[in-house]
């Protein structure tokens, strides 16, 4: 692609609770036992909590998560979406959990655009939420201008870098505008107590950020130079993300980090085939699926503390918003104004497994 592309203007809404990490812990293992005491043969407590608590991500490594869903609190009874008694353990279909997103996705939408400027463009990213019409089709519906919308839906915590690829090619003479939402707290499965469930349960947070992609740009901007992508061999069963009777389930191996720390040599070689670049100058902006994955690639590629700091401060100050995360990580290392003039290699990954790399410039 000839014509430069230019990727600026974060800018990200909060969402509307937040906790420490530990607190949120003790939420989800009371919650797991609750709906154990349900089971015909359930756990002592003694022995249960202890069981749970051992997968925990604990404080060292996210100090907080954010959340749209506020029922963190045990009046069960009064709960929307985590109503939790004998008769509904699994707690609202996922029909009300995606009347729940719509709902909370229209409030982001108003908050980024009801005094913003329009795009030409507009793509929605999301793999936590689906409704037709969808939350940003439904907010434009009540304006006099409408921008074109695009849907980039369900490829998980990657999800970023093939939305700045389409974003890229729509951009050559317009402003593209790329929104994500992502409400991983509504896909807890509180009813099933495996170590895997533990770990995704107090790993992910929720996340909404927005940021443009244009031919030009005045102001702190990334240069868009490379996107690459790529399938691990013999990795389908790792990660997967299945829509379910009672929210999205979510499948996480262990063989994860392994199989990417494997193969990452390969495609990092791939991206410099491409669009040659300086590994040892770099920044690496790692979607940090979970923090044996950035410290996997760190030591895989002899990488420095410094070069993957923006991606682990993200981590803790916020857990794993899936494709929210990696934009997270950009606006952060775009705020620095020391990093003018670095490339910076950006890795994902997801169901698939699917790794994604883009190579951007600060300019």
């Amino acid at each position: 692609m000839s014509a430069d592309i230019f990727l600026h203007s974060f800018q990200s809404v909060l969402p509307l609770h937040h906790m420490p990490q530990n607190a949120i812990n003790d939420w989800t293992v009371s919650a797991h036992l609750k709906t154990q005491s349900f089971c015909p043969v359930s756990l002592e407590e003694e022995r249960f909590i202890p069981m749970m608590r051992k997968f925990c991500v604990g404080e060292s490594l996210i100090s907080q998560r954010y959340y749209e869903c506020g029922e963190v609190d045990q009046n069960w009874d009064e709960h929307e979406i985590y109503k939790i008694t004998k008769e509904t353990p699994q707690g609202a279909d996922i029909g009300l959990r995606n009347r729940f997103f719509e709902k909370a996705s229209r409030r982001v939408f108003s908050e980024f655009y009801d005094k913003g400027d329009l795009p030409g463009h507009l793509i929605h990213v999301s793999c936590t939420g689906y409704v037709a019409p969808s939350p940003a089709q439904v907010y434009f519906s009540e304006k006099d201008k409408v921008p074109a919308i695009t849907h980039a839906y369900h490829m998980g915590c990657y999800a970023s870098l093939p939305s700045v690829r389409m974003a890229r090619a729509l951009a050559v003479d317009q402003s593209v505008d790329v929104v994500h939402t992502e409400m991983c707290s509504l896909h807890l499965d509180l009813s099933h107590h495996t170590p895997e469930q533990m770990v995704v349960q107090t790993l992910f947070g929720d996340g909404h950020i927005k940021y443009t992609l244009s031919p030009n740009h005045t102001g702190a901007a990334f240069k868009v130079l490379h996107v690459e992508e790529s399938l691990v061999k013999n990795s389908l069963q790792d990660m997967t993300w299945i829509p379910g009777a009672f929210g999205m389930q979510m499948t996480l191996s262990r063989e994860v980090p392994t199989k990417i720390q494997a193969g990452i040599h390969e495609f990092i070689a791939r991206m410099m085939d491409q669009f040659p670049f300086d590994q040892e100058q770099a920044i690496f902006a790692i979607h940090p699926g979970g923090p044996k994955i950035i410290d996997a690639i760190q030591k895989s590629l002899n990488l420095s503390e410094e070069q993957i700091g923006s991606s682990k401060k993200i981590l803790f100050e916020r857990g794993n918003m899936s494709s929210a995360t990696l934009p997270h990580v950009w606006q952060h290392i775009l705020s620095n104004k020391e990093n003018k003039g670095k490339k910076v290699v950006s890795l994902a990954f997801g169901p698939g497994l699917t790794m994604f790399g883009g190579l951007f410039e600060v300019v």
